[in-house]
């Protein structure tokens, strides 16, 4: 009886120092992600233009997210401009947003912090002097709430407009679509990124409300290196899914100790 008990003591004190060792949810702030969405800096995005399934990992944690042998490919880079710096977009997005350059210089998407809250105010593409396309999120998309923290959740519902084939000036085509969704900060762990990267990093599901059949899996670092896996509502919250397209993009390449 009494090697039981020392055994089961063992097996207690074990248990104690593994969970003691596994490592906390990160916490990421408003200042680590308005320090990369800034005037000035430039964002590298890079896609998996393949359709082969992936593994979105799991829910709980610590977990490993592992993209590492995806075969991305970087097709822009992206600098960030205020959009005052940008005529067009001026006079319709808010004075304190700022949007990224791609595509050479003809898409823009636009983003802006306020309220604790970090906006996708919408997208802009200037196809030539004379035509413009301009899409407003309204109320704009809560993308992040902070601090962004684990088991945490909010829904939102917005209306996405689109004034398209400007021409000189007027617009001669309009549309609206409504929807709604929830996004749930379910999982944390280490993702791995090609070439030896890691980072802490907080899992975040986005699920449409019906009739939308829509549903995304995001992962967000400090640093800034985030995936976007576009699914639907249909596949799983867990393990391997279809996925329509697979986004990488990072503000920088230098690899951070999953142990800081």
């Amino acid at each position: 009886m009494q090697h039981k008990k020392t055994f089961l003591l063992l097996v207690l004190i074990s248990w104690i120092i593994i969970e003691g060792c596994k490592a906390p949810p990160i916490t990421i702030t408003q200042s680590q992600i308005e320090a990369v969405f800034t005037p000035g800096r430039t964002m590298r995005l890079f896609w998996d233009s393949t359709s082969q399934p992936v593994n979105v990992g799991r829910t709980g944690g610590p977990n490993v997210y592992d993209f590492s042998t995806l075969p991305f490919v970087m097709y822009d880079s992206s600098e960030m401009f205020s959009v005052s710096q940008i005529p067009q977009l001026a006079p319709r997005y808010p004075s304190n947003a700022v949007a990224a350059s791609e595509e050479g210089g003809t898409v823009y998407p636009v983003f802006s912090f306020s309220n604790n809250k970090f906006y996708r105010e919408g997208r802009a593409r200037l196809s030539s002097a004379t035509t413009e396309w301009y899409q407003h999120i309204i109320p704009a998309d809560e993308w992040l709430r902070f601090p962004v923290t684990f088991n945490t959740q909010f829904s939102q519902t917005n209306t996405v407009v689109v004034d398209t084939t400007y021409v000189n000036g007027i617009p001669t085509k309009t549309s609206a679509d409504t929807g709604s969704g929830t996004k749930y900060v379910d999982g944390y762990g280490t993702l791995l990124l090609p070439g030896g990267l890691a980072f802490k990093c907080l899992r975040m599901r986005l699920v449409a409300s019906f009739p939308k059949t829509y549903k995304s899996f995001q992962f967000w670092t400090r640093e800034g290196a985030v995936v976007l896996i576009d699914s639907e509502t249909s596949q799983p919250d867990t393990g391997v899914v279809r996925r329509e397209y697979v986004i990488y993009f990072s503000p920088q390449t230098r690899n951070q100790n999953t142990r800081d």
